[in-house]
Formats: C-alpha cells, structure tokens, sequence
C-alpha cells in the first residue's frame, strides 16, 4: 500500500514537472534565443549604429519629440498642441491653416527608419496677434512641445498702435508613412 501511494505521488509530480515546468523552460529558452539573436543583430549593423551616434547632437538640441505617427494622429496632436498652448496666453485673431503631408528631406533620418517606410512632415500655418512678450512665449511653448518637431518659418510684424506684433509662423510634426513606389506598374532601372 505504501508503494503504491509512493508511486501515484511520483507519477503526479512526474506529470506536473512534464507538464508545467519543462514547457515553462522551454518557452524561457525560445525567448532568451531570439533575445540572444537580436542582440547579435543590433551589434552587427555599424552602420545604423553610427547614424544613430550622429543623431545624438540632434536628439539632445532637440529635447524630447515624440515618436512620428499616422497622419490623422499626428494631425490630432497638433492641433490639440497649438490650442492648448494659445489657451494659456491672451492672443487675438488666430488661426491656423494644415497642409497635408510632404516628403522630408532624405538625410540621417531615412538611414535609419525600416525599410519600406518613409518620413513625411505635415505642416500647418499659424497666425496671431499678440504682446511681443506673449509671443515670445508662444514661440517658446510652441519649440518646447513634443508633439511640434519644428518651426520652419517665422514672421514677426510689428503693429501701428499699442504694442502688439502680427506672428506668422509654420509648424511641422513628422509621420511614417509606407514608401510610395513608383508609377507606371514597370520595374525602373
């Protein structure tokens, strides 16, 4: 009776350590191989290494961006960026005009994004009246925004009259967007 019970304890913790903990490591070596393989991935590509090290100038006069988007999402934060922004300063006659998305430039940017993908920036022009001190912190709010990578362009016009200046200025955010292919159904050589 006693090897009995001994045997059906065995046999259960047999079947446990089978069941659960054989498959349990096995999953732990599956995850710490494509680990091991990533690794060896990223300290095999020098090249996006170094454009990445190029980058870090940027990145840090840059402060902190966030990652591109969707259009529609990007529009989004945008929009909600500039609004917040002008709801804490006292400004007159504003707007703002989007313009869809364009190519950026190719640069350290396109070498190191995936393949099959391509960085557009949407822009939006904005216009305002306000202090020159109140603009100043517009602009300032405007730069330090993570959801506004860039001012391309700005205009100040001072106004006749108490001290107000006309600012117009053009934002822009980047977007992934799928790489375009050429037209025309033909391979191009």
């Amino acid at each position: 009776m006693q090897w009995s019970i001994g045997a059906v304890v065995a046999a259960v913790l047999f079947l446990v350590w089978n069941d659960y903990v054989v498959q349990l490591t096995d999953e732990w070596d599956d995850r710490a191989e494509r680990m091991l393989a990533n690794v060896d991935k990223a300290a095999g590509d020098t090249q996006r290494l170094q454009s990445l090290r190029r980058l870090r100038p940027v990145v840090l006069g840059l402060g902190r961006v966030n990652e591109p988007g969707s259009e529609s999402d990007a529009e989004k934060r945008l929009n909600i960026a500039i609004n917040e922004i002008l709801k804490q300063h006292t400004v007159r006659h504003d707007s703002f005009s989007y313009r869809g998305p364009s190519k950026l430039r190719r640069g350290t940017l396109s070498r190191v994004i995936a393949p099959g993908q391509q960085v557009e920036h949407i822009t939006g022009d904005l216009r305002f009246d306000a202090t020159p001190a109140t603009a100043a912190a517009i602009i300032s709010a405007l730069e330090a925004s993570p959801d506004i990578d860039a001012i391309s362009n700005l205009r100040m016009t001072l106004q006749p009259g108490p001290r107000r200046v006309t600012v117009v200025l053009t934002v822009e955010t980047w977007i992934f967007s799928a790489e375009r292919r050429a037209r025309g159904g033909g391979l191009s050589r």
